[in-house]
C-alpha cells in the first residue's frame, strides 16, 4: 500500500530544477576520484529532473568571486602584492597601446555605435509619415576628397512654396547618423518654418561610403556639403551647425579655409571640445593613469582651439553662438567657455550678436528638448538676420 502511494507522488511531481545530462550516461554521478567525467557530462544542455551536478554549484560558488578577484587584481593592483601591482601595470599598458592602434575606432563611432545605424534606413523609421508634416529628402552628394567618397544626407523642410530665407548645415557628432536626430530637426522647424536643415553623414556612417574616417577626409566631406547647400539655395543666408565633434569640426573647417569662396553668414556651436588631447585629461583625471598621457601620440586631434583663434578676426567670429549645456556628462562646460573666450567674441551690447548661452539643466546630447534651446536659435537667426 505505501508502496503504491509514493509511486503515485513520484508521477505527480513536476521538475523544479535544471541539470546538465549528457546523452549517453542519464544520471552522471558527482564523483571526485573522476571530475572530468562530470565536467564532461554537463556540456550538454538538456532537461533534467535532477539536480544539479557538485561540480556545477561549486563552480558557482566559488569561481564568480575569483574571477571578480583576479579582475580587481588586473585592474586596480590593490591586492596580490607586488606582482599584482606589475601585472596590473602590464595590463593598462597594453590598454594604452590598443587605444593608439584603434584611436581612430574610438574617435569614429558611426560604424557600430549605437548598433544598425549603418543599415538603418528613412523608410523604416517612418514608413507611413514624417513628423509634424516636416518633407525629407534624401540625398547624395559627391565628397571632394577623393570624388569616389559619397555622402548620405537628409534635406528637411517644412515650407516648400518658397526658398528658406535660412539654410542650417548640421555636422553631427560622432556617433548615430542623421536619422536619430529627425525630431531634434522637427522641434527646430516647428520654432522657425521659414528653416532649411541640411544633414550630411560622413564617410563611415550611415549609409556613405565606408571609407576610413580621418580628420582630412571629414573635413573634406563637410566642405562638400557646405558647397552643395550654397549651390542647391544661392539666395539663403547659410548657418553652420556643429554638436560636438561636428562643433569642433566647423572650427576646424573655417579655421583651415577648406570652404574658400562660399559665404557662411552664422555658427552655431554646440557642447564643442578644444581637443582631443585635451578630452583624454578630462576624461581621465588621476594623475597616476597613464591614459590620460597619450596626447602626444593622437593623429587626429581636432584642435577647436587654434581653429578657433584662427578666425577670430573674420567677421564670422563675431557672429558666433557658443551653446553649453549646463550638465554635460561628456564634454566639460568649460571647453565652450574656452572657445567662446578663443574667438573673443563681443557682447551683444555693440550691436554685434555673438553670444555664449548656458543652457540650464541640459544634458550633452538633450539640449534641444529644452525651451531655452529652441528660443536661443529662433533668436539668434532673427538677430543674423537684422544684422546682415
Amino acid at each position: 500500500m505505501s508502496q503504491r502511494i509514493a509511486r503515485k507522488v513520484c508521477a505527480r511531481r513536476q521538475p523544479s530544477l535544471l541539470s546538465f545530462r549528457n546523452n549517453k550516461v542519464a544520471n552522471p554521478p558527482f564523483s571526485i576520484a573522476n571530475p572530468l567525467r562530470t565536467i564532461a557530462a554537463g556540456l550538454s544542455l538538456q532537461p533534467s529532473h535532477d539536480a544539479p551536478s557538485g561540480w556545477l554549484a561549486l563552480s558557482a560558488f566559488v569561481g564568480l568571486p575569483l574571477a571578480l578577484w583576479a579582475y580587481k587584481v588586473c585592474l586596480g593592483g590593490t591586492i596580490g602584492g607586488p606582482r599584482a601591482i606589475v601585472l596590473s601595470r602590464n595590463v593598462r599598458h597594453s590598454q594604452c597601446l590598443m587605444l593608439i592602434i584603434f584611436q581612430r575606432k574610438v574617435i569614429y563611432m558611426g560604424r557600430y555605435a549605437p548598433p544598425g545605424s549603418r543599415t538603418e534606413l528613412l523608410a523604416d523609421m517612418y514608413p507611413k509619415y514624417t513628423p509634424n508634416g516636416i518633407h525629407i529628402e534624401e540625398l547624395s552628394i559627391p565628397s571632394s576628397r577623393p570624388s569616389k567618397v559619397r555622402l548620405s544626407a537628409l534635406l528637411l523642410r517644412r515650407d516648400l512654396s518658397a526658398a528658406p530665407q535660412h539654410v542650417i548645415v548640421y555636422l553631427q557628432g560622432n556617433a548615430g547618423n542623421p536619422l536619430h536626430r529627425i525630431p531634434m530637426f522637427a522641434t527646430l522647424l516647428n520654432a522657425i518654418p521659414s528653416l532649411a536643415i541640411l544633414a550630411p553623414a560622413p564617410r563611415s556612417y550611415w549609409t556613405s561610403t565606408g571609407a576610413r574616417p580621418t580628420q582630412a577626409g571629414l573635413t573634406a566631406d563637410h566642405a562638400a556639403a557646405l558647397a552643395f547647400a550654397a549651390s542647391r539655395f544661392p539666395t539663403s543666408r547659410l548657418t553652420l551647425y556643429g554638436h560636438s565633434l561636428g562643433a569642433s569640426a566647423a572650427l576646424c573647417l573655417l579655421g583651415n579655409d577648406c570652404a574658400p569662396g562660399i559665404g557662411v553668414h552664422g555658427l552655431v556651436l554646440e557642447n564643442a571640445f578644444t581637443s582631443v588631447p585635451d578630452m583624454l585629461r578630462a576624461l581621465y583625471p588621476q594623475r597616476w593613469l597613464p591614459y590620460r598621457y597619450l596626447g602626444p601620440f593622437v593623429v587626429d586631434r581636432w584642435d577647436a582651439r587654434a581653429a578657433a583663434r584662427g578666425i577670430r578676426r573674420r567677421a564670422l567670429a563675431h557672429r558666433a553662438m557658443v551653446l553649453v549645456s549646463e550638465r554635460d556628462e561628456v564634454v566639460p562646460p568649460v571647453m565652450g567657455q574656452e572657445i567662446f573666450d578663443a574667438l573673443k567674441v563681443p557682447s551683444g551690447t555693440d550691436g554685434r550678436i555673438g553670444r555664449l548661452v548656458v543652457l540650464e539643466r541640459a544634458l550633452h546630447e538633450d539640449a534641444w528638448r529644452h525651451r531655452d534651446w529652441s528660443q536661443a536659435m529662433k533668436q539668434y537667426l532673427c538677430d543674423l538676420e537684422g544684422k546682415l
